[in-house]
């Protein structure tokens, strides 16, 4: 969801539009930074839980009471809408925006039963309906009328680059013929990453110069390292953490890796068209993620043979692949953000004055 906020904060019109940010948990300084420069701000709440919630309520509206009078208000966490979109109709914001990303309430069932009478309590406080795919909009919006607005990215940004590679690879002492996989995202239960190691340990085996690059962080790391060590495979796995030039990554890495459980429309798996990257995905997610050839979807419910079997075709057929036409493709498809952000100014604008 960040990505998909800056992506848009970037690409907008700045003569028109100002975007103040509000997150729960730790954040990204450059993110602040970036935002401040295009004359925003970002301010950083505690996640909200049963024992906090009624300090955020009051925290919240003390920042509306401090940044004065919003156009719109664009709610991203649908089960943060009970508070946000609340207060903004309490303030007569005109422009009140639910936007679903996901097609799931929650990771478990407790969170999730948590989440079900909140996030219905907070949709009747929105008067427009985004959603980044159909799946999702469906999952959270039925038969209400919604507009998608795809997770979009800058394709050009993403478009491989032979020297940016070498330049990567060689930062991170991977040899020319050694074969990388990858996989990004938070190291949660959604992410599948204990799948994901499974997996790779059957293609290590078979692949012994492969190795695995994984890129965020999250609660189960530690749990992770430790599965790696049971596996045999911590010398071969490379924990990066958050990157900041993500751009450059999906340049290095050869074959995507990416059997999430469930997905809105994620954004890792457009970046990773764009540069051209074979992308194993699971076939839980979103079919309208996959926008070239480049993408393949595999079940997650038979097992990580599959995927091995998927994975040692994939390097196989490295040699042969083109990767300088993912740019292109994913713009074509309609998912490059310099369409996409004209979208969505159009709906603050015509919300606001009509």
């Amino acid at each position: 969801m960040s990505t998909v906020v800056m992506n848009y904060l970037r690409n907008i019109d700045h003569d028109d539009f100002v975007f103040d940010v509000v997150c729960h948990g730790p954040y990204d300084e450059d993110y602040k930074a970036e935002i401040e420069r295009y004359g925003g701000t970002l301010t950083g709440f505690e996640n909200i839980g049963l024992s906090n919630v009624l300090d955020t309520m009051t925290r919240v509206r003390q920042y509306f009471d401090a940044h004065g009078r919003y156009d719109v208000v664009h709610c991203h966490m649908a089960n943060a809408a009970f508070i946000y979109l609340k207060i903004a109709k309490q303030r007569n914001v005109p422009l009140r925006v639910l936007h679903s990303h996901q097609d799931h309430y929650a990771d478990s069932w407790q969170h999730a039963m948590r989440n079900v009478p909140i996030v219905a309590y907070g949709k009747r406080f929105a008067n427009c309906y985004i959603a980044c795919s159909k799946k999702a909009g469906d999952f959270l919006f039925g038969k209400k009328p919604y507009t998608v607005l795809q997770n979009s990215i800058p394709t050009e940004v993403y478009r491989f680059n032979g020297e940016v590679r070498a330049k990567w690879r060689n930062e991170y002492g991977f040899d020319d013929d050694d074969i990388v996989f990858a996989n990004i995202g938070r190291l949660t239960l959604q992410k599948n990453q204990r799948f994901l190691l499974q997996a790779f340990a059957g293609l290590h085996t078979a692949e012994p110069k492969s190795k695995l690059v994984v890129a965020g962080d999250g609660e189960l790391r530690k749990e992770l390292q430790r599965y790696t060590r049971s596996l045999g495979i911590a010398d071969d796995v490379i924990w990066l953490g958050n990157v900041s030039t993500i751009d450059e990554f999906y340049q290095g890495m050869d074959i995507l890796l990416f059997p999430s459980l469930y997905e809105g429309l994620p954004m890792v798996l457009v970046e990773a068209q764009a540069a051209g990257v074979t992308s194993l995905v699971s076939d839980t997610i979103t079919r309208e993620a996959i926008v070239t050839d480049y993408a393949k979807m595999l079940p997650i419910d038979k097992g990580v043979e599959p995927w091995i079997e998927a994975g040692l075709k994939a390097v196989s057929d490295l040699a042969s692949s083109n990767r300088t036409l993912g740019a292109r493709r994913v713009r074509d498809a309609g998912f490059d953000i310099n369409d996409t952000v004209r979208d969505l100014e159009d709906i603050y604008r015509q919300s606001i004055y009509n």
